[in-house]
């Protein structure tokens, strides 16, 4: 991940988690995000979770969004 361009709130959480730029820049997306969650309590989030989030997401039936009839 490159520091200088990520969102600034998940910088703020790595760092907080005492990460320095040199371990981020070599973090991968989903390393961040579990470091992420840890700071924000969320415990235990590792790459078997966000597979099964994405799973999820592909059963996902697809809604349909209309406009309200007048």
């Amino acid at each position: 991940m490159n520091p200088r361009t990520m969102d600034a709130g998940c910088l703020r959480a790595l760092r907080r988690r005492g990460h320095s730029d040199a371990s981020i820049s070599v973090m991968s997306p989903e390393e961040a995000f579990c470091e992420y969650c840890a700071y924000h309590g969320i415990m235990n989030m590792m790459p078997a979770t966000l597979e099964m989030l994405d799973k999820l997401r592909s059963e996902a039936p697809a809604v349909a969004v209309t406009a309200p009839a007048i």
